[in-house]
């Protein structure tokens, strides 16, 4: 190529240069150095343009995500024949539901503004899922909930290797807020969070002792405990066939009816409970042994196998701190329950008041009923006014026997139909049932399951069954960490992990390229320490993106 403002002989020895350098790679070399230099400036950022934006939760949801893998979720959905979208609708809300604990109108803010839960499964900052998605994905799942459930104890089976010996049931019930007229489901029953203006929901639990759900059924709110359990164990029978060695089912004494009882030996399985009346004929077994231990609350109690008729196994169970529990508690129902019969008096004696024989007996029979482990022990008399026959002139009171209350106090029996446990094995056994009480916690507390707003029932199933999912997230982490010796409670283990942010930095290169660096914050020792525990891995991913702005 002819160069302007040069003369024929200069342009020849140009010509010439330019002939060699290309026979001896002198261009190639150049066009090398170039391209390094380049790269290594790209690679550096001018740190007056840096900057960090887009900053989300990052920590808990990458914990979760890698346990909702192991537990085969995704292949399991893609199996039923769901969309990657609302794989990633159903599983970036599950995330959230187990994190944060919202509704699901709430899950679409977080997911849009504060978590990076949905970015997890598409790689893309800017998809979020729509408000109505996650209200129909919820209602999707619970349509699946039998081949979930059965999925999911079957995946836990093999991560834990479960034998499912021992089974632990129970009942708790949820309460709403707001009038709920559309539903059939939710009635008037014993709240136990002591919210008896509130119409119920009672969820039924099986759950083996490391806490995964066997079972799980929502029944009407005025559900009695005994009621419930045939159809629990119909079902449990179905997914877990009779080994040679039976399960053993372990049950507080709400459910353990003798009928119930009875059903649990036709299915073939055992059965271990309080029993639901104090035994009064009984002897100390011939070779019985005392044995001590400590409760929950380290104190001492006494343990004996007693001998009585018929065919189960009864274990006698003395608490001296129980005894004084109960005496302290006697005696204040017997307070009130005088102060009741107090009252009546004074209705009679008083101008006005309450003087009608039959009102008087209809008023002490309240208050009879009002406190009637207590009021059994009381005779009472009647004494009309002989002038005035219709009308009552008193009522006396006495105690029977005062040495009836106090005795039996700290004593209690554990009933088994299974020989073979000894004295320890059996109260260990027991004890077990604090695993559900530790289930309900973490249901209503951690993650939140009470109130429920909906108002419809199929709305309030899919709402519960969510929970239920993130219940299984949640002791799936918690199972893992036991057996590493940390027990913490989930509230703890999001807390530890919240410092972990995924992030965008951006700047200019000396290139004048804008370069952007999405990547996660090194989580911290204490994070690290539950990431190694599990054997999972630190972080997501490192995404680097560059921008030309100028030709190269």
């Amino acid at each position: 190529k002819h160069l302007e403002g040069l003369t024929e002989l200069e342009q020849a020895k140009a010509d010439e240069w330019w002939q060699r350098m290309k026979e001896e790679g002198g261009i190639d070399r150049f066009d090398k150095k170039e391209q390094k230099a380049r790269k290594e400036s790209e690679r550096y950022i001018d740190l007056a343009t840096a900057e960090h934006t887009d900053a989300r939760n990052v920590g808990a949801e990458w914990l979760c995500k890698q346990t909702i893998d192991k537990l085969g979720l995704e292949e399991f959905l893609r199996d039923q024949g769901w969309s990657n979208h609302s794989i990633h609708t159903a599983l970036s809300a599950l995330i959230i539901r187990t994190v944060y604990a919202v509704s699901e109108r709430s899950s679409y803010y977080y997911l849009r503004d504060n978590s990076a839960a949905a970015e997890l499964y598409t790689g893309s900052q800017d998809w979020t899922p729509g408000i109505n998605a996650l209200y129909k994905v919820t209602d999707k799942l619970y349509e699946l909930k039998e081949k979930i459930e059965r999925h999911l104890c079957n995946v836990t089976d093999n991560l834990f290797n479960i034998d499912n010996k021992l089974m632990l049931f129970d009942l708790t019930n949820f309460y709403f807020e707001g009038s709920k007229r559309e539903s059939k489901k939710a009635q008037f029953g014993r709240s136990k969070e002591k919210r008896s203006d509130c119409k119920l929901l009672v969820l039924a639990l099986c759950i083996n002792k490391e806490g995964f759900i066997r079972y799980s059924s929502i029944l009407e709110g005025n559900t009695a405990d005994p009621k419930s359990l045939p159809d629990m164990i119909d079902t449990l029978a179905d997914r877990n066939p009779v080994q040679k060695e039976k399960s053993l089912i372990v049950m507080d004494a709400g459910i353990a009816t003798g009928e119930n009882l009875n059903l649990i030996k036709a299915k073939g399985y055992n059965y271990l409970c309080v029993s639901r009346t104090k035994l009064k004929d009984y002897t100390l077994s011939e070779d019985h042994k005392s044995v001590m231990v400590k409760d929950a609350r380290k104190q001492t109690i006494t343990l004996n196998k007693v001998h009585t008729e018929g065919e189960d196994y009864y274990l006698e169970i003395t608490s001296p701190s129980k005894a004084m529990t109960e005496s302290s508690m006697n005696k204040l129902w017997r307070e009130r329950f005088e102060t009741e019969l107090k009252k009546i008096n004074d209705g009679i004696a008083k101008k006005g008041g309450t003087k009608l024989y039959e009102k008087v007996v209809e008023r002490t029979g309240r208050a009879i009923q009002k406190y009637p482990s207590i009021a059994r022990y009381y005779a009472i008399d009647y004494i009309r006014n002989e002038e005035k026959p219709k009308e009552m002139l008193r009522v006396d009171w006495k105690l029977k026997d005062l040495s009836a209350i106090e005795s039996g106090h700290g004593v209690y029996f554990l009933r088994t139909n299974v020989e073979t446990l000894d004295e320890r094995t059996t109260w260990d056994y027991y004890n077990l049932i604090r695993e559900i009480e530790c289930t309900n916690r973490q249901l209503k507390t951690d993650l939140n399951l009470r109130p429920i707003y909906h108002q419809t029932d199929d709305r309030s199933d899919a709402h519960l069954f969510f929970g239920l999912l993130a219940y299984w997230v949640v002791n799936t982490i918690r199972c893992q960490l036991k057996r590493e010796g940390e027990s913490c409670y989930w509230t703890e283990i999001v807390r530890r992990l919240s410092t972990q942010k995924l992030v965008t930095t951006e700047g200019r290169n000396p290139l004048g390229d804008i370069v952007q660096m999405r990547q996660c914050s090194n989580p911290s020792k204490q994070a690290t320490a539950i990431y190694d525990k599990l054997k999972l891995k630190y972080a997501p991913f490192r995404k680097i993106k560059i921008c030309r702005t100028q030709s190269p």
